[in-house]
């Protein structure tokens, strides 16, 4: 039997044009994304200059992928060659879904963020999943799975769901025509996320 459906944090907001969470009226400082992506001043300004080409992409394929998850009806896009792909993925397939696109917060570490999937798969293990989008085959096959932030988004399913017991953490790989997955166990991305806190803390709150 499926596990219960996530129910949402109360008090928690988020607000997509500013990109920030606010919990219990006070706004949350950082987000997981921010805290597990390592980047230079440099990497940083090649992202915000190539956003445009890559962010429409990600933005529809992941609005189709919550919309399979929760067997809606499935939303018209750009890029047929990647939600096709993500509809012939066998963890999809048969699978419950005990939440998409979930909001969580760290308080104490001023911490917020969404997870792509919570699921039940066929044989009852429970999986939570982060979904990244490419542009082509090459780039699928060098894309390393998202530890740090599948750790962070865990560490926060802890503390406000303690009675949860994950089983697995998937990064699942979507390109044209092609995905694929990439399996850790929780305790490697817990592990991942509190180092990359401490680095992040030591860098952005030396007090």
């Amino acid at each position: 039997m499926v596990r219960q459906v996530l129910q949402p944090i109360a008090d928690l907001e988020f607000h997509p044009r500013l990109h920030r969470y606010r919990y219990k009226g006070r706004w949350l400082p950082f987000s997981v994304s921010k805290v597990a992506n390592k980047t230079n001043a440099y990497q940083e300004q090649q992202f915000k200059e190539t956003q445009h080409l890559w962010a429409p992409r990600g933005n529809d394929v992941h609005a189709f992928c919550e919309s399979l998850l929760l067997k809606q009806d499935l939303p018209d896009t750009e890029y047929p060659e990647w939600t096709q792909a993500l509809q012939e993925c066998w963890l999809f397939n048969d699978c419950k879904t005990m939440a998409a696109e979930y909001r969580l917060c760290d308080a104490r570490k001023g911490v917020g963020g969404s997870f792509d999937f919570l699921l039940q798969t066929q044989n009852g293990k429970i999986v939570l999943g982060d979904l990244k989008t490419v542009g082509n085959k090459t780039a699928v096959d060098r894309r390393q799975p998202a530890k740090t932030q599948l750790g962070g988004y865990l560490a926060m399913l802890i503390d406000h769901h303690p009675m949860l017991t994950v089983d697995w953490c998937y990064t699942v790989v979507v390109g044209p025509n092609c995905c694929k997955l990439l399996q850790n166990e929780p305790n490697e991305c817990l592990s991942s996320w509190v180092d990359a806190w401490d680095a992040f803390r030591l860098k952005n709150c030396p007090f």
